[in-house]
C-alpha cells in the first residue's frame, strides 16, 4: 500500500472530495451574493424627505425623485438636498452590503469580508 501524505489512497481521495465539495459550496454562496448585489437598489432621503435618490450596488445614482416643495427653495438648497439624499442612499447600500456579507459569509471568508469593507467604505463617502 502506498501512502499519500501519510494517508491511504482512499483517505486521501475522501479528503480531496471533501475539499472539492466545500469549494463548490463556497462558490455557490459567492454566486448568490453577487446575484443579490447586482440587483440591489436602495434609496435615501434628505432631512426634509423632499428628495429621494436611488443608487445601485456601485453607488451610481439610478433615480432621483423631487417633491414640489423642494423646488420652492433656491437651486443651492435643492443641490444640497440631492447630495444629502445621495449620501443617505450610499450609507443604506453600505449597510445592506455589510448585512449581506455577514449573513452569507459570517466572518468565515476574510478575503470577501475585506472586499465588502472596501466597497462599503466607498459607498459611505457618496455625496460628500
Amino acid at each position: 500500500m502506498v501512502d499519500v501524505m501519510g494517508q491511504t489512497p482512499e483517505e486521501f481521495q475522501e479528503m480531496l472530495n471533501a475539499q472539492i465539495a466545500e469549494a463548490e459550496r463556497k462558490a455557490a454562496v459567492l454566486d448568490e451574493f453577487l446575484t443579490t448585489l447586482k440587483s440591489a437598489r436602495l434609496t435615501g432621503f434628505d432631512s426634509r424627505r423632499e428628495v429621494e435618490v436611488e443608487v445601485n450596488q456601485e453607488g451610481t445614482m439610478t433615480r432621483v425623485s423631487i417633491d414640489d416643495e423642494a423646488l420652492e427653495g433656491s437651486a443651492s438648497d435643492l443641490e444640497e438636498a440631492i447630495m444629502e439624499a445621495y449620501s443617505d442612499a450610499g450609507k443604506n447600500m453600505s449597510r445592506f452590503l455589510r448585512e449581506q456579507g455577514d449573513r452569507q459569509f459570517g466572518g468565515g471568508d476574510s478575503a470577501v469580508i475585506e472586499i465588502v469593507d472596501q466597497i462599503s467604505s466607498r459607498l459611505e463617502q457618496l455625496g460628500r
